[in-house]
């Protein structure tokens, strides 16, 4: 991409203040501990060095048993994660994993999980992109269809489009009034003009409408503080709320739409942006 855009790594996006169980822990212990300070899951340690991890899913507060070595999980390679892990490479190691960990000398220094995907930096990232997009889309809707509104934007989207222009312009401080139109507008605008859809790089109506309102809804929850990943147990097909792959998959679409239609011409960087919340 052109322009240089918030990254976001593992080191970033992990938590840092790692507490960590003994082996010689009972399990009922452990799984209250987890229970009560939130987590899903800690690295347990056999004196001073690390051997595993316990998952939330491992052990209960009804477990039998003296420690938790019958419980945990090796601290293998396979989870283990290095701090300048890109995002969309985070995305993809937790949807086969819900646990990775950052090591240091004989330590553990960070634990990412699937819920650290709702923290600040995931949000900064993501806004970051599909602001970008939106900038994008404005550009290519001036171009292929300057008489946007003539589309099925609605009455009220209209109303509010002029009253912001109208402000901006007592302001002094105008721009184009489709810079005044929210994301879900220019997902209406797009999704209704063959021309726009397959400058984005779909091949259906049907296929940009369902994969931009995937696009809108995250943007809305980024925008809102809404949580951008609901289910975090599961990544199946048929899960409720949004999960790691749901949300890997709407970033894919964004950076897709953003190449395709920066080779098609619209750089965004050319254009002045009014962004909207």
């Amino acid at each position: 991409m052109p322009r240089d855009l918030y990254d976001c790594t593992a080191a970033e996006l992990a938590t840092r203040s790692v507490e960590h169980l003994q082996h010689d822990t009972p399990p009922s212990t452990a799984a209250e501990w987890l229970a009560e300070n939130g987590y899903d899951a800690a690295p347990v340690y056999a004196d001073d060095d690390p051997i595993g991890f316990i998952h939330k899913d491992d052990v209960t507060t009804d477990d039998d048993g003296d420690t938790l070595d019958d419980h945990l999980t090796p601290l293998t390679i396979g989870y283990m994660i290095s701090g300048d892990t890109s995002f969309t490479d985070i995305l993809s190691a937790l949807i086969e994993n819900p646990v990775y960990f950052l090591g240091g000398h004989n330590h553990v220094t960070g634990i990412l999980t699937r819920a650290d995907l709702n923290t600040a930096p995931a949000r900064i990232y993501l806004f970051d992109r599909i602001t970008y997009l939106e900038e994008h889309l404005r550009e290519l809707i001036l171009d292929k269809k300057p008489d946007w509104k003539t589309t099925p934007v609605t009455a009220d989207e209209l109303d509010d489009i002029e009253d912001r222009y109208e402000d901006a312009q007592a302001a002094n401080v105008a721009l184009a009034e489709l810079h005044y139109a929210q994301f879900s507008t220019l997902e209406t605008i797009v999704t209704s003009v063959e021309a726009c859809w397959q400058a984005c790089g779909f091949s259906t109506k049907g296929g940009a409408d369902s994969r931009l309102h995937d696009v809108t809804d995250l943007r809305n929850d980024v925008a809102h503080t809404n949580l951008l990943v609901e289910n975090t147990d599961s990544n199946g097909f048929l899960s409720s709320g949004r999960t790691t792959e749901n949300l890997y998959d709407t970033l894919e679409t964004t950076n897709q739409v953003l190449t395709n239609l920066q080779e098609a011409g619209y750089a965004s960087e050319t254009v002045e942006t009014h962004r909207t919340v």
